[in-house]
Order: C-alpha cells, then sequence, then structure tokens
C-alpha cells in the first residue's frame, strides 16, 4: 500500500512518517479573529499592565526611602496630574478585565458543562468591566473635568 493509500497527506517541506498523518491544523484556522482569541490577547495583555503598574509602584514607593518630599514631589508631578488620569482608567480596567476573565477560565476549568457556555461567559465578562468600568471612570475624571 502507497502512503497516500493509508491517508497520509504530504506537503512541501514535511517529511512523512509511515503510518503518521500530519496535523490538520484547519480547525485552528477557523478560530482566528474570533472572540475567544481576542479574550485570550487580552488577559495575557491586563496580565503584563497589571505587573508593569505593580513593578512601577515598587519603584516609586521605594522613593520614601529618599524622603517624605522625594515621594511628595513625584505623587503631585505625576500621579495628581490630569494626562496620567486615563492611564489610571486603564490600570482599572485591566484589574476588572483580568479578574472577572480569570473567574471565566476557572470556571471553564471546573465546570464541566461550562464549554458549551463559553460564549455567554465571554459577554459576561464584557458586560461586567463596563458597568463597574463607565461608572469609576467617571468618578475619576470627574474632578479633572469639573471647571
Amino acid at each position: 500500500m502507497s502512503s497516500v493509500e493509508l491517508g497520509e497527506r504530504r506537503h512541501v517541506g514535511e517529511r512523512a512518517i509511515e503510518g503518521h498523518r500530519p496535523l490538520d491544523r484547519t480547525p485552528l484556522r477557523a478560530l482566528r479573529n474570533r472572540e475567544g482569541q481576542w479574550a485570550w490577547a487580552l488577559h495575557r495583555l491586563s496580565g503584563l499592565g497589571v505587573l508593569a503598574f505593580l513593578c512601577m509602584h515598587i519603584i516609586d514607593t521605594s522613593l520614601m526611602l529618599a524622603g517624605e518630599d522625594a515621594y511628595n514631589h513625584l505623587i503631585r508631578s505625576v500621579y495628581q496630574q490630569g494626562w496620567f488620569q486615563p492611564a489610571e482608567i486603564a490600570l482599572g480596567g485591566a484589574l476588572v478585565y483580568h479578574t472577572l476573565n480569570g473567574l471565566r477560565v476557572i470556571a471553564l476549568d471546573f465546570w464541566e458543562a461550562g464549554i458549551r457556555h463559553d460564549r455567554l461567559l465571554r459577554r459576561v465578562v464584557v458586560i461586567g468591566v463596563l458597568a463597574v468600568m463607565v461608572p469609576l471612570g467617571a468618578m475619576m475624571l470627574w474632578p479633572f473635568l469639573a471647571l
């Protein structure tokens, strides 16, 4: 029997192993640019953003070793400025999204029927983030918008 009769597909640049079929990547290509991929990417990016802020927070808190004046100068010149508020809102959004999406991932891991409800759970995460961040963002920006 030839390898083609065994159901083996040959691709350019791949070595064929007798009796082994190469991985069919068609189902993986179908997942591109779907909401699951975006949820995965946003989860990783939000985690990296929170990690970056944590590192920055450790560094700025260590300014207390240089004295209270150095720390207060940093707080007044960076954190209390209007241009920094969008970054704080983005940090809040990253924390809320990472938390809710992490709970969704835990539900998928421990709830046997969870995978059937994954699309609904992703939508619940988005609605939850918006429900928390819209009022929170408005409250955080209010002092800078009020004239």
